[in-house]
């Protein structure tokens, strides 16, 4: 594995315009183990690897209800493995990212080969997200046996026009969500309609299957892309959702497959 320095993410703030700290957050190493400690009211995102490789964050408890408090946000960063992990959180349980606009086209490192796996989610926002800071884009990443209580988003993959980048290969499977107040499973590709610029975010290659969920509050499958960059190659396969507002919607997408989707109790299809 290389050991090289990782080029860095640098904003310039104006007076008086700062972030708060993030509370875990090594910068450009290599070889990362964070492993059973428990974090309390962290003061933004709990745990951020920036730019690093080979990180490894097993057996971690972080309570934490504050404004951002996202659980784990590895951003762009190579060979990341989350397991055994509890998440309760203010802001989203995980949030992969690989950096934001100008700043991440000039860095140019992807989130790439991101496993994720038997932990337990119960978030103010939401469950597991990609984005929406993906201007480097994300690759590469295998989610399986989680179990989220109580979220806004369950699965969520969230970008907007100023981003550009790709979030492509996406794999979860076996997937338990008791409560999720917005979506089960959402592509956003204008996240907050707040874009200023026209870099549409390619959304491509998304397998997911055996997810079953209780309580659906929006709406059970809610997938949209572009007139000119359409949501591209989705399968979604063996999901029950007992109760949803509105179990199913998609635009522009191009070749989705469901098979076995059951919602409010009847079979979703997609033509």
């Amino acid at each position: 594995m290389g050991t090289e320095v990782r080029p860095l993410y640098v904003r310039v703030f104006g007076e008086r315009h700062v972030l708060r700290q993030a509370f875990i957050e090594p910068v450009s190493c290599s070889n990362v183990l964070i492993e059973d400690v428990k974090i309390i009211d962290a003061t933004f995102w709990v745990i951020h690897p920036l730019c690093c490789e080979n990180v490894t964050v097993r057996g971690v408890r972080v309570e934490s209800f504050n404004d951002n408090n996202d659980g784990c946000d590895p951003e762009s960063c190579l060979n990341v493995l989350i397991e055994n992990c509890f998440f309760q959180t203010g802001d989203d349980a995980i949030a992969i990212k690989s950096g934001r606009d100008n700043d991440a086209w000039r860095v140019g490192q992807p989130t790439e080969n991101v496993i994720i796996r038997n932990c337990i989610f119960d978030s103010k926002i939401n469950g597991l997200c990609i984005g929406s800071e993906i201007s480097g884009g994300v690759r590469n990443v295998f989610v399986r046996d989680i179990v989220m209580k109580s979220v806004t988003d369950a699965i969520f993959f969230k970008s907007n026009l100023d981003r550009g980048g790709y979030i492509q290969n996406i794999y979860i499977k076996n997937i338990e969500v008791e409560r999720a107040r917005s979506s089960l499973i959402k592509f956003e590709p204008d996240y907050k309609h707040e874009s200023k610029n026209n870099f549409p975010t390619l959304f491509k290659d998304f397998f997911i299957e055996n997810v079953k969920a209780i309580s659906v509050t929006g709406t059970g499958i809610d997938i949209a892309g572009f007139d000119q960059l359409p949501v591209q190659n989705v399968v979604i396969r063996n999901v029950e959702v007992k109760s949803a507002s509105i179990p199913f919607a998609a635009k522009n997408v191009q070749k989705l497959k469901l098979n076995n989707v059951i919602i409010n109790g009847r079979q979703v299809t997609y033509q």
